[in-house]
């Protein structure tokens, strides 16, 4: 055997061997090997829209929609929502983990986050809050990035055709909240008390992997607060509105252009007929070449109106009308509603309608006073009969004398 064919033989075992190594590099783990040790964190991921980031039936029809206009947009849109294709560029989502949207591994290696680049090494160690992590199913290592917004920035944050479409890690940099050094994760990955892993020690301060949001109930439930006053002056009746975004380290809504939040104004006598309604909408209207808004906003050219609700701003809103002569009594109700209207796969058209917030009120409206009546004037000739009555009786009274 020459000396030539050995060494082709040696290179060929050592290429051999290194590339399970080299594909590994490529390789993620799925979520599922991570039940063994964090089955909390496993059950609170899976249903956390993370985890149906792919295969959420409105992401699917705009995935479709935005594949059809140009193919690829397919990368745009899966390195947020299936963030490991950024390195395995599976874009057919043929792998188990890539259809598992957010998963575990991506997230637990990232290392790095700048301008929606995310700098990571998919094997070891996994990337975590706490500095005392020991286990021997995998390396650890302290990861203050994972306790920071700037982590959530990589798919929060993100501007098309020069068209900023999702800003709401800048918004949360802008606001008391971030100025005051709140995170994202403090109030979307809500902490309690308890272990980790499996038979891992007990900790203060355990981060919850549902990420509550704009999806969630009780978050909006909690986003506004409003105050009603009523006036009146004749006839004409002034509603005015304090609404304040009371505690929501973004803009309400943020995210997606889609999202909007209605406000529905309604008065009615106490029949219940309805005398005056109005509603105003709150969202980013964005527009393509032809000045039409469009939802669809990878075929954006510029944001045409933005009046969403600022971090902690209180904005008056004023409604006046007219009410019918003799009404005495009217209700007032004024009720904010998010909504997300979109398409799903089976081009149906979906509406969710969350109420954030409403106030009532009942006014009653006292009759206008009525002119008090006054004595008839007495005029010229009654003067004057009135003169010649008294010196009558002024004479009769001399003459009795």
């Amino acid at each position: 055997m020459s000396v030539k064919v050995v060494y082709g033989a040696i290179l060929c075992l050592v290429f051999m061997w290194m590339m399970p190594l080299a594909l590994a590099e490529k390789e993620f783990p799925i979520s599922l090997t991570c039940t063994n040790c964090h089955p909390d964190r496993y059950n609170e991921w899976s249903r956390s829209m993370h985890a149906l980031s792919v295969s959420d039936p409105i992401f699917e029809a705009a995935y479709l929609r935005a594949y059809q206009s140009d193919p690829q947009n397919r990368i745009f849109c899966l390195s947020c929502h299936s963030p490991t294709t950024r390195i395995t560029n599976d874009f057919n989502l043929s792998k188990s983990v890539s259809i598992e949207g957010i998963t575990c591994s991506f997230c637990h290696t990232v290392t790095a986050v700048e301008d929606n680049n995310f700098t990571f090494n998919p094997n070891n160690p996994m990337e975590g809050p706490y500095n005392d992590s020991k286990t021997n199913a995998h390396a650890s290592n302290y990861s203050q990035l994972h306790t920071r917004s700037e982590f959530c920035a990589g798919c929060h944050q993100f501007s098309i055709n020069g068209v900023p479409i999702s800003e709401t890690y800048s918004e949360w940099k802008a606001s008391p909240e971030g100025t005051e050094g709140e995170q994202c994760q403090d109030c979307h990955m809500e902490t309690k008390r308890g272990a980790v892993a499996t038979n891992g020690s007990i900790r203060d301060k355990v981060y919850q992997h549902f990420w509550y949001g704009g999806h969630t109930g009780q978050f909006l439930a909690n986003a506004f607060q409003i105050n009603s006053s009523t006036q009146r002056t004749g006839n004409r009746v002034k509603v005015t509105l304090n609404i304040t975004n009371k505690g929501v380290g973004h803009m309400i809504p943020s995210g997606l252009p889609s999202r909007k939040v209605v406000l529905v104004f309604n008065a009615t006598d106490k029949q219940g007929r309805e005398i005056f309604s109005d509603q105003k909408v709150y969202a980013k209207t964005i527009v393509d070449q032809y000045n039409n808004e469009v939802y669809d906003f990878w075929n954006a050219v510029a944001v045409a109106k933005d009046n969403r609700f600022k971090p902690g701003e209180s904005r008056i809103e004023v409604f006046e009308f007219d009410v019918p002569n003799g009404t005495d009594e009217i209700d007032t109700q004024a009720s904010l509603t998010y909504q997300l209207e979109a398409q799903i796969i089976t081009t149906e058209t979906e509406m969710v309608n969350v109420e954030l917030a409403s106030v009532s009120n009942r006014t009653i409206l006292n009759a206008a006073p009525q002119p008090t009546p006054k004595a008839p004037a007495i005029g010229l000739i009654g003067s004057f009969i009135a003169i010649i009555a008294a010196i009558l009786v002024i004479g009769r009274k001399k003459s009795q004398r």
